[in-house]
C-alpha cells in the first residue's frame, strides 16, 4: 500500500484529504511519495547483498568478497549459481554432505536427489620385479586394507631352470615355497591358494595354502631359491662340458585390488549434465574447490 494513502487514513474526515487540489493532498502525496522512494532504495540495498537477489554490478562486489570473478559473457544466473557453490565449499569443508549440496546446487537438482559418492574405489594394481636369488624390494601396496596378491613368477635366463622358489614377507614373517623345478618359459601362478604351472593345477606343491598378505602399509619382501640349481652348461659342444654357477633372472608380479586412500569418485549421468548445461571439466573444477587438500576426486559420467 502506498505510503500517501497508509497517511490519509490516519487523518480525520474533516480534512478532506481526497481533494487533489487541496494544500493537505499535495503535502501528503509529496511526502508519501518519498517515503516510498526511500522505501525501495532500502530494499534495493538489502536485494544487493544477498546472492539470490543481486545483479550486474552488485552480484560482482559480492563475487570480489570470495575473489571469484565474472567469466568473460558469464550470466548473472550462471554467475550466481558459481558464486553459491563456493559459499557452500567454504561452509561444507569438504564433507560427503558438503559435496552432494553442492553437486545439487550445480545441476539444480532437488534435495533428496541422491548423489551418488564412492569412497576408496577399488582398482587393480600391477607391479612387476626383475629378481635373483636373495633379491629384496619393498611394496607399496597404495591400499587401506590388508590383501593377497596373485603372484606370478617366470625365468627370464634361457636355457635355465630354478628349484623351490621361495617368496618371504620380511615385515610379516609369512612365506610361501613352490617345490619342484621352472624351467625357462615355464608360467607359475599363484592365487586364491592354488598353484597353476602351464596353466595345470600343481596347488599339491606349494608349502602353505596360505599366500603371504600384502599389508596395506609399506612391506619389504624377499626372493630366494634352491642354489644349487643355478648351474648352466658353459656350451653345448661335448668335448667341454665344464660347468659354471650363473646368475638366473626371474621375474615376480603381484597384482592386487586395492581401495585407493584419500580418493573419492562422484557418478553422474550423461543425460543430467547434457539437461543442466554443465560440462564434466566445471564439475571436476568444483570438486576441486571444495575436497580437502591431499584428498584426489574424480567426476566419473554414466551413459558415455
Amino acid at each position: 500500500m502506498p505510503r500517501a494513502k497508509t497517511i490519509s487514513e490516519r487523518l480525520p474526515h474533516f480534512y478532506m484529504y481526497w481533494q487533489q487540489n487541496s494544500s493537505i493532498f499535495g503535502l501528503i502525496a509529496a511526502l508519501g511519495m518519498r517515503l516510498d522512494e526511500a522505501e525501495k532504495e532500502f530494499v534495493s540495498i538489502m536485494r544487493a547483498c544477498w546472492v539470490d537477489t543481486a545483479s550486474g554490478g552488485d552480484l560482482d562486489r559480492l563475487g570480489g568478497l570470495f575473489n571469484i570473478k565474472r567469466k568473460e559473457s558469464e550470466t548473472d544466473a550462471d554467475y550466481r549459481n558459481r558464486l553459491k557453490t563456493a559459499i557452500l565449499s567454504y561452509k561444507g569443508g569438504g564433507t560427503i554432505g558438503a559435496i552432494q549440496m553442492l553437486v545439487r546446487r550445480t545441476l539444480r537438482l532437488p534435495q533428496d536427489y541422491h548423489v551418488q559418492i564412492v569412497e576408496n574405489p577399488p582398482v587393480r594394481l600391477k607391479r612387476t620385479w626383475k629378481v635373483s636369488a636373495g633379491s629384496e624390494w619393498v611394496v607399496n601396496p597404495r591400499n587401506i586394507h590388508d590383501t593377497v596378491p596373485d603372484i606370478t613368477i617366470t625365468v627370464e635366463t634361457e636355457h635355465a631352470k630354478i628349484k623351490d622358489p621361495t617368496l618371504t614377507n620380511l615385515t610379516t614373517g609369512a612365506a610361501v615355497t613352490f617345490r619342484g623345478d621352472l624351467w625357462y618359459g615355464d608360467v607359475l601362478k599363484i592365487s586364491n591358494g592354488k598353484a597353476m604351472l602351464n596353466e595345470k593345477d600343481h596347488s599339491d606343491r606349494l608349502s602353505t595354502t596360505g599366500i603371504p598378505n600384502l599389508p596395506r602399509k609399506i612391506s619389504r619382501w624377499q626372493y630366494t631359491e634352491f642354489i644349487g640349481a643355478n648351474q648352466g652348461a658353459f656350451d653345448s659342444t661335448r668335448f667341454d662340458e665344464s660347468v659354471f654357477v650363473v646368475e638366473i633372472i626371474s621375474t615376480v608380479t603381484f597384482e592386487w585390488t586395492a581401495h585407493q586412500p584419500a580418493t573419492f569418485e562422484l557418478y553422474l549421468d550423461k543425460e543430467m549434465l547434457m539437461k543442466s548445461g554443465v560440462t564434466v571439466n566445471y564439475m571436476q573444477d568444483i570438486l576441486n574447490s571444495v575436497k580437502a587438500c591431499g584428498v584426489m576426486a574424480e567426476v566419473k559420467v554414466k551413459g558415455l
